[in-house]
């Protein structure tokens, strides 16, 4: 498939083009353009671009530089694996920008911990630094990025909230300000967050069996498109994901074998590429396609694995779809006792996630409804 041109890509690299070399202006953009192929998962061009800057401004920092530098590796750390040093990076960036004045940067900064913060769910910080980014350009609409990143983690927190219906306006919102930039990375990113967040939601229904076929197949078709998006412009970020999320689908639409193939070709690059905190929920899922197949001794291994895996302390809703499906399994391979105590800490993890969705909209209700 051809490859469409980024128009942001081409804006900045005109930018550059026409700026004073080696200035500070022709380096925020080469910084800028740095983040952006970050986000599109050019790792190796992203580096030597840092290198770059790092050897012309170490020896005398600029501020608005070290704030790009900071960012942009937040960004980098983010995309390829999506490792807890991000936050320390973009939380530098975002003190500094404070520091020195630059609000463009800082409500970009902002925007970016908001993302970080719905990922560790992460309720009132995460609306915090959604309210600073949102005031900080709410008379300068033209900082697309930073209202694009903030209007889709505001869209997500509605979503997995299950307010579809709240979340679509900022959906909009966000898309609108990725193309006025030509922001595919940021296209990209919604349509892969908007699916996860389907499936999520359609996932949780599956297991307390209130899941209707045509949902299922529409959210297929949405991780679809996200994949061949991602192949139209050339996003080569966490590939892994996509397949998971089909997988899980799948499993949603009693397609066990088509499941366990993309499980089986694509879990270790997963787990590699970030999705480790989902090790328990993804083990179970494949021991289920295991199970389903007939293949008992090794679905029994894959659940036991998954078993010795779970996080007590991890994320309500990550737990609760461990157990529910672990539980599923245990009592399909003739384990009663196993299966009856993932069923009691599934209940509870439901619990939780339902609190959890509650408190989430309630903090949402802060935001402005009319952008």
């Amino acid at each position: 498939m051809k490859r469409a041109p980024s128009r942001l890509l081409q804006r900045l690299d005109a930018a550059i083009k026409t700026a004073v070399p080696s200035s500070v202006q022709a380096d925020c953009l080469r910084a800028e353009r740095a983040g952006y192929l970050a986000r599109m998962g050019r790792f190796d061009q992203v580096r030597t671009e840092l290198a770059a800057l790092h050897e012309r401004y170490d020896p005398c920092p600029q501020a608005v530089i070290s704030v790009w530098l900071n960012l942009v590796e937040g960004l980098l750390i983010h995309a390829s694996d999506m490792g807890h040093g991000a936050r320390d990076k973009i939380s530098r960036a975002y003190a500094l920008s404070v520091a020195s004045g630059g609000v463009a940067l800082r409500a970009l900064s902002a925007a970016w911990l908001a993302h970080l913060d719905f990922l560790e769910a992460q309720t009132a910080s995460m609306v915090r630094h959604l309210t600073e980014a949102l005031s900080l350009t709410a008379s300068e609409p033209e900082h697309h990025g930073a209202r694009a990143r903030a209007a889709l983690v505001s869209a997500q927190g509605f979503h997995q909230a299950g307010r579809f219906d709240l979340a679509l306006p900022w959906y909009v919102h966000a898309k609108q300000h990725a193309n006025a930039d030509g922001d595919d990375a940021t296209v990209s990113a919604l349509m892969h967050n908007m699916a996860w967040l389907k499936a999520h939601n359609l996932r949780q229904d599956e297991l307390l069996g209130t899941l209707r076929a045509s949902e299922n197949e529409q959210a297929l078709m949405s991780a679809q498109s996200a994949g061949y998006y991602d192949l139209l412009v050339g996003s080569d970020s966490l590939q892994a994901h996509v397949p998971m999320l089909r997988a899980k689908l799948l499993i949603s639409n009693h397609e066990p074998a088509a499941a366990l193939a993309l499980f089986e070709a694509h879990l270790s690059k997963a787990l590699r590429e970030g999705m480790a905190r989902l090790q328990a929920d993804l083990l179970a899922d494949q021991a289920w396609c295991r199970w389903q197949l007939g293949q008992h001794a090794q679905a029994r291994e894959d659940a036991l694995a998954a078993h010795a895996s779970l996080n007590p302390d991890g994320l309500c809703d990550d737990r609760a779809f461990a157990h529910s499906r672990l539980a599923e399994v245990f009592a399909g391979l003739g384990e009663p006792a196993m299966a009856a105590q993932h069923t009691q800490w599934a209940t509870t993890a439901w619990q939780g996630h339902t609190a959890f969705q509650a408190n989430m909209l309630a903090s949402l209700d802060q935001l402005p409804r009319a952008l």
